[in-house]
């Protein structure tokens, strides 16, 4: 459900309302069951503002700290927040679930809550680490453009001083992964480089010689087809396209959050999915946040989640 505050059990709501009349299936055309993990009486009381209905037998229970005013931040909506997290993702390993998708949170509840996770990404690490902690990266996907990132909720100065051969190299690796969500068995990749025009030959920096030539060096000795580094602008002019046979790459390895956040914002939040790869299990998401500027008025629309629930049904087999 996200956090409570926002919007996310209201767009978790319309987004199931919509299900019902247009059921999901996987890709082999097998029906897809859902649950919505929360607080079940807040859902149940915000189900009866906007006029919906909701089967309980269907909502798995957690954490009923409420109530939560909207737009509010607080210990306790993080503490909701992470509880349903927590609990999808058990269930996601015990095998009783095959996808998890989440609703936005707030990290500032987070950390009011004790839950010392800049984001999901990093908590759903944790919560997989069996007995190891997984190596995980954002990837965010809508009908256009693929992006994913190296490095994710960090400072834009840590981002660049953190940047080495040997991350990037997997982080490549990982991008190789998504080839079933792109449906092609080895997407075709492009590096975006860190510095204007790619440094034009060590005229604006020395990172692109120094780090990541040696990383796309030893992708392409491994057989990923991974093209750069190019500069930012070029490698997302190509990479951009309603259709395959229009991009000339599948997917670009940005070096820092907002180097791969800005573009996809741009093209609309409505399609844009997030996912995390290197996780046991399939975890798609909303690429908005909490919304809590609006969430009192109850007119957040659905269409991320339902973007991102859809995106998680034609990936199962």
């Amino acid at each position: 459900m996200g956090d409570p505050a926002g919007i996310g059990p209201e767009i978790c709501l319309k987004a199931w309302a919509e299900l019902q009349t247009t059921p999901l299936v996987s890709r082999s055309g097998q029906p897809i069951a859902l649950r919505l993990y929360g607080d079940l009486p807040h859902l149940t009381g915000l189900a009866s503002q906007l006029a919906l209905t909701i089967d309980p037998a269907s909502v798995v229970h957690c954490a009923g700290l409420g109530p939560y005013p909207r737009g509010v931040i607080s210990a306790a909506a993080g503490k909701a927040a992470a509880e349903a997290i927590r609990q999808a993702a058990r269930d996601c390993l015990d095998h009783r679930l095959s996808a998890m998708v989440t609703a936005p949170i707030h990290k500032e509840a987070f950390k009011q809550a004790g839950v010392n996770f800049p984001g999901h990404t990093e908590f759903l690490a944790h919560l997989c680490a069996q007995p190891h902690l997984p190596d995980v990266r954002m990837l965010l996907i809508s009908d256009d453009l693929c992006v994913v990132l190296d490095s994710i909720h960090v400072p834009l100065r840590e981002a660049i001083a953190s940047l080495n051969t040997s991350h990037l190299l997997q982080t490549l690796r990982i991008a190789q992964t998504a080839g079933p969500l792109l449906h092609t068995p080895s997407p075709r990749i492009a590096l975006a480089a860190l510095n204007p025009h790619a440094s034009d030959g060590g005229l604006f920096g020395d990172e692109e010689a120094r780090i990541l030539e040696p990383a796309v060096a030893q992708a392409r000795a491994e057989g990923i087809p991974v093209t750069g580094p190019l500069p930012a602008d070029t490698a997302f002019m190509k990479a951009l396209g309603t259709q395959p046979a229009a991009r000339s790459f599948d997917l670009v390895v940005c070096l820092y959050h907002d180097q791969g956040l800005i573009p996809m914002k741009l093209r609309g939040i409505d399609d844009g999915v997030n996912i995390t790869l290197g996780l046991p299990f399939l975890r798609t998401s909303v690429d908005h946040g909490t919304a809590f500027d609006i969430a009192h008025a109850l007119r957040a629309s659905p269409a991320s989640l339902l973007a991102a629930i859809r995106r998680a049904a034609s990936s199962l087999p």
